[in-house]
């Protein structure tokens, strides 16, 4: 992308050229796919170049930095604390403990600023590390001959803020340490990156990361896990679980580290329009076209329901983005397509996109066939399941608010027999039809995370999914609250850390006893005459079905984990009293049909 290679581009004029670059995705806005007429011979990411053993293996520790009067570094930390003796004493201490692979110690250190850099350079040798500051301000003689004497084993550390993110070689070096608050997932690859060259001197390179109470905390594991879906969840489950990438490659973090990065991912809005704007135009940059909405999941990019967060259908995210009004000009198909893409391109249900496919691609299907079809791909087949199916396509499961929001219905029913509706097939045009195909099919790919049914354990569902997906009639999720018994289902969802200024009569102290074992408070002002409760208690005789959702918090938003089936443990139930001790409410033990996972036990329970 530089003016350099431009002009020499320019120059030229093969018959074919061959380009190769480790930053395709660039920080400067140019489009280097575009110099190439969009032609990518081959790719490989960090990932695969690790387990194809082309690079060193990393050791990855993110620990917590230094806190000044009670509070941890945070981007407003001023240079005297962040070159301040206690956190000198920190950094040694942590490099000395984590160590490399090799005789010696040959490391990059990068700072927040120049000041920083020359500051801690002095400090830490005067602490016995032999280190140099190096920064834009020094020559290329300089720079060259301050790399010699590291890869010579005459300095330790070289201190640097961002000359060396990209364009520079030292094979040798088997430490990287991280001081400041990570700006960019691609420049953390491209500083991590300078560590992973292969050399005889080391089997893997130690990155250590020091994690302050940084806004942008929630870009390491976009980074380290190459993940670009801005999927909450997603970045949530990798932060959780174990992480071996490959071989000795492996990511670790202090808990109060991982609790920074947690707290980020909560109170970041990964749906704001320049997130998304920059993740539609990084995909358009590399297609040389507008995408589709399945081009999203295809490359591996912004998981595309995060762009529903924001917009109301796809047609609106190109015409925010491209000023083209192509799918928004038809104002009757609006609302469908609003329908389509908030409540159906999820995947968190198969069996509506399926339909909506052949009516779209055939006209019409009968009931029996449909039927057919559905046990053929072993999904549900039940009466109630296919009365939950048509409620859902003809807006009739949904609140009077929705429906109007949604505007045209695509399902007609006449005689047992299933067919576009004439009132939405006047408005559909061939381009709309693809584009509804494809996002249909954006639905259909991303249903894979969901392979159970009605829910898949471990996955989040909000209220209105879960009552949706359990066959209800109607959309009652606002008056669920805690618990709800219709239709033979019980859904049950606790919020496991309540806010701290709740009254003392909904201050329930639900919680798992085991990770087996759930114990749970009914409504305040109940007892075992209570219906509900009796309903409950009851629940193994009479069939009832109870399904467990889980939030860790109220700052997580309106989705619960799901945590399978449960069952009433018989004679565990006890009438008792708030925390006020005068408002009655019965306590109750469930048994997990199976069990939560260590990480995902762990997650929720701890605050």
């Amino acid at each position: 992308g530089a003016d350099s290679y431009k002009k020499v581009m320019a120059h030229f004029h093969p018959e074919f050229f061959l380009g190769m670059t480790a930053t395709p995705e660039r920080t400067d806005g140019q489009n280097i796919y575009e110099l190439f007429d969009y032609n990518i011979a081959y790719e490989i990411r960090l990932q695969d170049a690790l387990d194809n053993d082309m690079l060193c293996p990393f050791i990855y520790f993110g620990v917590k930095d230094i806190e000044i009067d009670g509070h941890l570094i945070d981007e407003k930390t001023n240079i005297s604390n962040l070159t301040s003796n206690e956190r000198v004493k920190h950094i040694l201490q942590k490099i000395d403990f984590y160590g490399v692979s090799g005789e010696k110690v040959k490391g990059l250190i990068f700072c927040s600023s120049k000041q920083e850099a020359h500051e801690l350079a002095s400090k830490l040798n005067q602490n016995g590390k032999v280190c140099r500051a190096l920064t834009g301000d020094d020559n290329i003689e300089t720079r060259n001959e301050v790399v010699s004497q590291l890869e010579k084993g005459k300095l330790d550390y070289i201190l640097t803020v961002d000359i060396f993110n990209e364009g520079i070689d030292i094979p040798s070096v088997n430490q990287v340490v991280m001081l400041r608050n990570t700006q960019s997932s691609i420049v953390f690859v491209q500083q991590l990156g300078r560590g992973l060259r292969k050399h005889e001197s080391k089997e893997y390179v130690t990155i250590i990361d020091f994690i302050g109470n940084y806004k942008n905390n929630y870009l390491i594991p976009i980074a380290l896990f190459g993940d670009k879906s801005m999927n909450k969840d997603n970045y949530r489950r990798e932060l959780r679980e174990p992480n071996i990438l490959n071989g000795l490659t492996t990511i670790n973090f202090e808990e109060v580290a991982k609790e920074q990065i947690f707290k980020s991912i909560t109170n970041t809005n990964l749906s704001n329009r320049a997130i998304l704007k920059e993740a539609y135009m990084e995909t358009k940059n590399r297609l040389g076209r507008t995408p589709n909405l399945s081009d999203f999941l295809e490359l591996d990019s912004l998981d595309p329901y995060v762009f529903f967060d924001t917009f109301n259908h796809y047609g609106e995210v190109i015409a925010s983005f491209e000023k083209e009004d192509r799918f928004i000009k038809i104002p009757e198909l609006n609302g469908f397509l609003t329908f389509l893409c908030k409540e159906l391109s999820n995947g968190k249900r198969k069996e509506e996109l399926y339909l909506l496919k052949i009516l779209l691609e055939k006209g019409k299907i009968s009931r029996s066939e449909f039927k057919q079809i559905l046990t053929m791909k072993q999904l549900g087949s039940s009466e109630q399941l296919f009365k939950s199916i048509e409620n859902c396509l003809d807006y009739n499961f949904f609140v009077k608010r929705d429906q109007e929001k949604y505007g045209l219905s695509a399902l007609s029913i006449e005689d047992d027999t299933y067919q576009l509706a004439t009132d939405f097939t006047q408005f559909l045009t061939e381009e709309y039809k693809k584009f509804i195909l494809d996002i249909i099919q954006t639905g259909l790919e991303r249903s894979q995370k969901y392979p159970q049914e009605p829910l898949t354990i471990g996955e989040k569902y909000s209220r209105k999914d879960a009552v949706r997906l359990l066959n209800w009639d109607k959309d009652e999720s606002s008056t669920v609250y805690g618990y709800k018994v219709k239709h033979g289902t019980c859904p049950i969802f606790v919020t496991y850390h309540k806010d701290d200024d709740i009254t003392e009569t909904t201050q329930y102290q639900d919680g798992f006893l085991s990770n087996k074992v759930f114990h749970w408070y009914s409504r305040s002002n109940r007892s075992f005459k209570s219906k509900e409760v009796a309903d409950i208690m009851q629940s193994n005789q009479t069939g009832l079905a109870l399904h467990l959702f889980v939030k860790k918090e109220d700052g997580e938003g309106s989705d619960f984990y799901y945590l399978g089936p449960v069952s009433y443990l018989e004679d565990s139930a006890t009438e008792t009293r708030m925390q006020d001790g005068k408002t009655p409410v019965v306590t109750m033990n469930f048994e997990l049909a199976n069990e939560v996972s260590s990480a995902l036990y762990d997650y929720l329970t701890k605050k």
